[in-house]
């Protein structure tokens, strides 16, 4: 499958390129601090609890998973995020230069939701060719094993045949749960076979969702 080589000096934390070649993903540290995140959290949580009659397809208010859409026109603090150095090195690895924001998205499972089948969120590369979209999940608190942290199936980029099985595979094998603490990226190829896993916690387990895609 291609893939894009293009590599961009980045001030802050950058992603694992080889670990964006072979596995598929990636984590980025940092892209918020602690506080950062647990207060952009609550930015979302206050506009979604507030939207009134300003609901769009895909928000959700009162469901397993709490949805808030469109938020580069309705939270502007994420644009610090969208816009943060390591993400766009991940993003260029896999897309060049000629990309464009796709949606960025509030999710929150709440306590006994959140889990889903493995997906992608573009379709089967079926022969070599350029990769066409990327995906990030940025941790608004901390991914832990038991609070619905998302899933992933390292190399399933490279698997069409994987790839094809989007959204009837409910576990996997080689799947990894990708945890670290609250201002985390966890950024990877939208081919890549990914799955938001079952909250056991007590708490709500909130996240930004940023797809990107060739322009």
């Amino acid at each position: 499958m291609g893939t894009s080589r293009h590599r961009r000096a980045v001030a802050l934390a950058e992603p694992d390129f080889g670990c964006l070649d072979e596995a598929g993903w990636s984590a980025i540290p940092g892209v918020l601090s602690d506080e950062g995140a647990h207060r952009l959290a609550d930015e979302c949580r206050t506009t979604l609890a507030a939207i009134g009659d300003d609901v769009r397809v895909g928000d959700k208010q009162v469901s397993g998973t709490r949805r808030l859409v469109d938020l580069g026109e309705r939270v502007p603090a994420v644009a610090a995020v969208v816009d943060h150095p390591g993400l766009r090195a991940a993003v260029g690895w896999f897309l060049g230069d000629d990309y464009q924001v796709g949606g960025v998205t509030f999710r929150s499972a709440e306590p006994g939701f959140g889990e889903q089948r493995f997906h992608a969120d573009a379709p089967p590369l079926l022969a070599p060719g350029p990769w066409q979209v990327v995906t990030a999940i940025v941790a608004l608190c901390d991914f832990t094993p038991d609070n619905g942290a998302t899933a992933v199936v390292p190399g399933s980029h490279r698997r069409p045949d994987l790839q094809r099985r989007s959204g009837s595979l409910e576990h996997h094998p080689d799947e990894l749960v990708l945890t670290g603490p609250a201002g985390t990226a966890f950024v990877f190829c939208g081919h890549l076979l990914h799955r938001g896993t079952r909250n056991h916690s007590t708490s709500p387990r909130p996240a930004l969702q940023i797809s990107w895609g060739r322009a």
